[in-house]
């Protein structure tokens, strides 16, 4: 009878009981992680609290997982039923595991799924102060990418929708699978395209670089493009590089400056515009080194974000979830 009225008393109040919290309104069973846990299943929600640490290992969490304002969320080889929302200077790094949700970002220091697989969405929003990044590596996202902000990196995976980004610093998407259209815009960093596959239509538009396929303007690129609709390079700056893709469709822009270079391109439709005598970029171009390396770059920057939250983790003892 004791036990009955404590569970009443904190279904009404909403309070803490062993680190669950059980909302008033919808009965639904909230546990608050800090610090480390593994193999157990989370019944509800999940919630790291702000400027908190939590790491998980082998853990199956039922509900949505909110990771606040500065709080670390490190999860491998686990499992999460609902959708993950990450709020202003959060990280997220899900490593083996399979998301059934969206993930969704505002102004998230940073995303890293390295072998996971998001059965949703992912959309990343621009926050106060931090400058975001995501990256997919060896991942599947089986809907769409939407980027409004930051550093995107798309390496060895798939994503099944769309892949949106807008206003960001760059757009990469390397040795990936695109299952339908590629839509790049306003990156200040450029956009590169390596080794990829995008089945649908894709269109670059006032970027500051667009390099797709071979050479180095960018990057160094040793490997094709097929894009399996129209290609539109239009108002870009700094320099537009296209060589060695197959296209399916057209290829097509105006406005680029300078002109767009390219060589041992196979369009199938109709080049036009810019595109439709192109010349081979001069044999001095060198590739910007301030570009260079950006998986690199990413993964030092995810990794010092990683280990200061396990270690964090580590200090605050286990989470008893």
């Amino acid at each position: 009878m004791r036990l009955k009225s404590v569970l009443a008393a904190a279904s009404v109040t909403g309070v803490a009981l062993a680190g669950f919290v059980m909302s008033p309104a919808s009965g639904a069973l909230t546990t608050s992680c800090v610090g480390t846990a593994g193999a157990v299943t989370v019944p509800g929600d999940l919630v790291v609290p702000a400027g908190k640490s939590c790491t998980l290992e082998g853990t199956t969490v039922e509900g949505k997982v909110t990771v606040r304002a500065g709080a670390d969320l490190v999860i491998s080889d686990g499992t999460l039923k609902g959708a993950v929302v990450v709020a202003e200077d959060g990280y997220f790094d899900a490593y083996r595991t399979a998301v059934a949700g969206n993930v969704t970002t505002t102004g998230a220091y940073g995303i890293y799924l390295d072998e996971a697989d998001v059965a949703g969405s992912y959309n990343g929003k621009a926050g106060e102060e931090v400058v975001p990044f995501v990256y997919v590596g060896d991942s599947n996202v089986a809907k769409n990418l939407t980027v409004a902000a930051g550093e995107t990196l798309v390496d060895g995976s798939t994503v099944g929708g769309n892949v949106t980004g807008d206003g960001g610093s760059y757009v990469d998407v390397v040795n990936s699978t695109l299952g339908k259209a590629l839509t790049v815009s306003n990156q200040t960093d450029g956009t590169l395209v390596c080794g990829s596959e995008v089945d649908g239509a894709a269109s670059f538009t006032g970027n500051a670089g667009v390099q797709l396929g071979t050479g180095s303007s960018l990057s160094t690129c040793d490997d094709v493009n097929y894009f399996g609709g129209d290609v539109t390079a239009s108002n870009n700056t700094v320099g537009t590089a296209v060589n060695g893709n197959i296209v399916r469709g057209n290829l097509a822009g105006e406005g680029n400056d300078p002109a767009p270079t390219g060589a041992d391109n196979r369009v199938r439709g109709e080049s036009t515009g810019q595109f439709a005598d192109l010349a081979p970029a001069a044999a001095t171009a060198q590739r910007r080194a301030a570009k260079a390396d950006r998986v690199e770059v990413t993964k030092d920057k995810a990794a010092d974000r990683k280990a200061e939250a396990k270690a964090a983790a580590t200090e605050a003892g286990p989470a008893q979830l």
